[in-house]
């Protein structure tokens, strides 16, 4: 079997969570746009130099259950989610659910950082 891809980063946690928000709970699909859009813009980022699995590194179905993993956290959802989330998407939570408008500058730092 071969290696994982790496744990999810601060940044890419903050870029997850905040499409979180713009969705809602019930749109992450791995056919969605934005969810698309996010792969996409996450295999941009220069964080993780090794991909072990480069077809499957940070792929719409990885970002549409990253963003299912914050669905446990947050109180609004009736549901589950999914409940096999890292302690840094706890923590990531805690920063920034009440505060979108940190959140949004904060992701809005990560894209730029991209674009530079």
């Amino acid at each position: 079997m071969g290696r994982r891809n790496p744990t999810w980063s601060r940044e890419e946690l903050i870029l997850a969570l905040d499409l979180y928000f713009k969705l809602g709970c019930s749109k992450f699909s791995s056919s969605h746009p934005e969810v698309i859009a996010l792969s996409e813009l996450l295999n941009k980022l220069s964080i993780h130099k090794d991909r072990p699995d480069a077809a499957t590194f940070r792929n719409p179905n990885g970002v549409s259950m990253k963003l299912s993993n914050f669905l446990r956290l947050d109180p609004s959802y009736t549901g589950t989610g999914l409940e096999r989330g890292g302690k840094l998407e706890e923590s990531i939570w805690d920063e920034f659910a009440t505060d979108r408008q940190k959140l949004s500058r904060a992701a809005q730092k990560v894209r730029a950082s991209i674009a530079d």
